[in-house]
């Protein structure tokens, strides 16, 4: 298949890019400069690179529509992000022909708290305020879409983990810093999990899937989740042991937002969610190391963000 990815030079495009690659698909990956060591790394795997921007949609709104299937993985991550992600989507789905696939990343911050229940793709929605515009973006993506006869889903991750990456690898580069992992609340909260090995494979799964007109997965919101719930105070543990802090220590969320803004009370949060519909209409079963495995056994790189 011919594809196109927006994300490919993060954290969890790198692993999408690498699997698609390794499955024989041609990849276009949109970059904001060819000349990056990111970048660099893309063409290596054998990445086509499209330079663009995320806000400019029309730079790489026509490549887009040349593909078999579209997955969407980046975000600006700054106050532009919601305005920024309905132009990109709207472009990207009106260039696409009928029958191309779709695929969407949101996230399983728009639960908000689920009090302890395993949410499901049915559960009522309270995201968290970083990601309060995201829902509505979801339902533009299914319904215009739809209209154009465009094989769409949604895929929800969970915390990705994996190679000292991510949230993970920005609390263990803080630990260095401080000698502590600053864990933000109380301490008491849980986080649903994902390899990102795990979910690079869940999206080639559902981008092939779409593009074969499957009906189980077109149209459908779908949670990406390994874990359903890791307690955070494990996680900063593990932390603490591989980069040797002297300590975990509780973060008040009033003091965090100081520092973090919204991204806070995202990382606040206590959620159980489950995965089990994704297993199901993907044929997707996680094979990576679990969490708190992982964490322990990581060597964090210097260079991680979130």
């Amino acid at each position: 298949m011919e594809l196109f990815m927006t994300g490919g030079t993060g954290y969890i495009g790198q692993a999408v890019a690498r699997k698609a690659i390794s499955l024989g698909h041609q990849v276009t990956a949109l970059v904001r400069d060819e000349r990056s060591s990111a970048a660099s790394t893309l063409a290596r795997l054998g990445v086509k690179l499209h330079g663009g921007d995320l806000r400019e949609p029309q730079s790489f709104a026509a490549t887009a529509g040349n593909a078999d299937g579209v997955m969407h993985i980046a975000s600006t991550n700054d106050a532009s992000a919601a305005a920024a992600d309905k132009a990109a989507v709207e472009a990207m789905l009106s260039h696409l022909r009928p029958g191309a696939a779709f695929v969407y990343t949101s996230g399983t911050w728009v639960y908000g708290h689920t009090m302890g229940e395993p949410a499901t793709e049915a559960a009522a929605l309270n995201p968290t305020p970083l990601v309060a515009w995201r829902p509505a973006v979801e339902q533009h993506v299914l319904a215009l879409a739809a209209r154009r006869s465009i094989a769409a889903a949604i895929l929800r991750p969970a915390m990705v983990h994996g190679y000292g990456g991510g949230v993970f690898g920005m609390l263990a580069g803080m630990a260095r810093q401080t000698g502590g992992v600053r864990l933000v609340g109380e301490g008491r909260n849980h986080w649903p999990a994902v390899h990102v090995d795990d979910l690079a494979a869940a999206y080639l799964s559902a981008v092939e899937r779409l593009a074969n007109g499957d009906d189980q997965v077109t149209g459908q919101i779908l949670n990406v989740v390994a874990e359903e719930a890791v307690a955070v105070a494990d996680m900063g543990e593990a932390i603490r042991a591989s980069v040797g802090a002297e300590r975990v220590e509780c973060w008040p969320l009033d003091e965090a937002r100081l520092s973090f803004g919204p991204f806070a009370d995202a990382l606040a949060l206590d959620q159980t969610v489950s995965g089990q519909h994704a297993r199901q209409v993907l044929a997707w079963e996680p094979r990576g190391p679990g969490l708190i495995a992982d964490l322990s056994a990581q060597n964090f790189r210097q260079d991680n963000g979130a």
